[in-house]
């Protein structure tokens, strides 16, 4: 989805009483209203369903910013580390402007994530494709399977590069069952 359509859409979410837009540090924030509360089963049961059904994903639709945007929001800040790491992203088959990434992890603060250097000391260099990282992330494809074929690369600080699979873990996507005769697209 594109920003300009995202927005559209956020905006017509906070109008219908959906969504509560919030300022964290001059960026805009979006929130579940009680109402939108309301309906997390319902998507959630859907997001479950677009999982199991549709699981064929196109290259056009692989989208860094959505991938990092679902890293950062769903992963649980009980396995990071102690004290922040931070994850420079690399992905090569990336658009212009989209390529880099930085994910500052820690227990205290959860997961940041940025589109430009955060200006901390990188602790793990990650280099992937979009791809890679998304069938990781859907719990499609291994951590180990992906360094093991070096569709994906970590270099630094080597108990950081070993931990960083249980850090970020999987989508809560990735232990729906998979339908055996997907829907076709």
């Amino acid at each position: 989805m594109s920003p300009t359509l995202l927005a559209t859409r956020l905006r017509q979410l906070q109008r219908a009483g959906l969504v509560q837009r919030h300022l964290l540090g001059g960026e805009a924030r979006y929130q579940l209203t009680a109402a939108g509360e309301e309906l997390r089963p319902i998507l959630e049961l859907m997001g479950a369903w677009g999982v199991r059904w549709m699981q064929e994903v196109r290259p056009e639709e692989y989208d860094p910013a959505l991938l990092m945007l679902d890293i950062g929001r769903e992963s649980d800040s009980e396995r990071m580390p102690e004290r922040p790491a931070t994850i420079q992203l690399h992905f090569a088959d990336a658009s212009a402007g989209q390529e880099h990434w930085w994910l500052v992890l820690s227990r205290s603060e959860g997961a940041d994530v940025c589109d430009t250097d955060p200006g901390r000391p990188v602790t793990i260099w990650l280099d992937t494709d979009v791809s890679t990282l998304t069938r990781i992330w859907m719990g499609d494809l291994t951590w180990s399977a992906a360094l093991q074929t070096e569709s994906l690369r970590l270099t630094g600080d080597r108990p950081s590069c070993r931990a960083l699979p249980t850090w970020l873990h999987v989508s809560r996507f990735a232990a729906v069952p998979r339908a055996s005769s997907p829907l076709p697209r």
